[in-house]
């Protein structure tokens, strides 16, 4: 299973405790994430404005991000990096990419790639498995 994280999903396991911690910690037991240089940028981008005074966040999410695979960032469009992400998901083969972006959540699958939100993603991973 290949699986992409959006910057907001990274963000949030490594401020707040809760299911993005999970899925980040169950995935990169199993090796199943990617990313890429785009989303290591936003996020130090994010945590330097928006949670200045969190100084281990930084070191916690460069922690976790560097579990998993690192893939090329697609150039276009320069002006919407949600759609680059996308599209450097797209282009490694993931099989979903999670977001807690709503505008991004209404995007339509991309070929074989579904577009899923954190509790998504969590059931379509593990869920299964609690049944056995």
């Amino acid at each position: 299973m290949k699986v992409f994280l959006d910057t907001n999903v990274w963000l949030s396991a490594a401020i707040f405790p809760g299911l993005c911690e999970s899925l980040v910690m169950a995935c990169a037991e199993r090796d199943w994430l990617f990313t890429s240089p785009l989303v290591q940028q936003e996020a130090h981008q994010v945590l330097a404005r928006k949670f200045p005074l969190q100084t281990d966040a930084s070191a916690l999410f460069d922690i976790s991000w560097s579990e998993a695979q690192c893939i090329t960032d697609v150039p276009d469009p320069v002006d919407d990096n949600d759609a680059r992400l996308v599209a450097a998901a797209v282009a490694a083969g993931a099989e979903l990419f999670v977001t807690g972006d709503k505008r991004v959540l209404e995007w339509a699958a991309s070929g074989t790639m579904r577009i899923v939100s954190p509790r998504q993603a969590w059931i379509i991973l593990f869920e299964p498995q609690l049944n056995h």
